[in-house]
């Protein structure tokens, strides 16, 4: 009998997976399941390719809670870091005031801390100076400004196909 190479192994682990997803032997609760790990795939890639993935916590903390299965209804939920609306809609200014400034300004200090490019660019005497001004102007005009304060959107963009690939599933 011939052994076969680590490579082989992968290649004939990946055809099975791949037959697996095309036949009716995978269950449509199988089928499910696969389709809620490719949306969160997807979320986890947007973020990144959008440039939203400072420190990788939201993206970490992207995650399938367990499905509950009632008479009839199957329901997936997720579960994330609860800023994940601010980065997918983005925010409204809601004006500058002291005390808004004082609970956002570490939370801005803390991002720029995480971000590698401003790290490089700024120096750590001017960074506490850079989160104040960051946060004035969140507070004062909304975020993001990239996408026209509307958000980037990486996760309402892949609803439709979400619930395309579901009802596929299904069938």
């Amino acid at each position: 009998m011939a052994k076969l190479s680590a490579k082989q192994l992968r290649e004939l682990d990946e055809l099975h997976d791949e037959i697996l997803n095309q036949v009716d032997v995978v269950s449509s609760k199988d089928k499910l399941d696969i389709v809620l790990d490719q949306f969160i795939k997807k979320l986890k890639s947007n973020l990144k390719k959008d440039g939203n993935n400072a420190s990788g916590k939201l993206s970490a903390s992207i995650a399938p809670l367990p499905a509950k299965i009632g008479e009839g209804i199957i329901t997936y939920s997720i579960e994330m870091e609860d800023y994940w609306k601010d980065v997918d809609e983005g925010t409204k200014p809601i004006g500058y005031t002291k005390e808004n400034r004082k609970k956002l300004q570490p939370k801005i200090y803390e991002w720029i801390q995480n971000k590698p490019q401003l790290q490089a660019q700024v120096e750590a005497s001017k960074r506490r100076s850079l989160s104040y001004a960051i946060a004035t102007n969140i507070l004062r005009r909304g975020t993001i400004k990239r996408f026209n304060y509307n958000g980037s959107r990486f996760l309402s963009r892949e609803i439709e196909t979400f619930e395309n690939n579901l009802i596929k599933a299904f069938e």
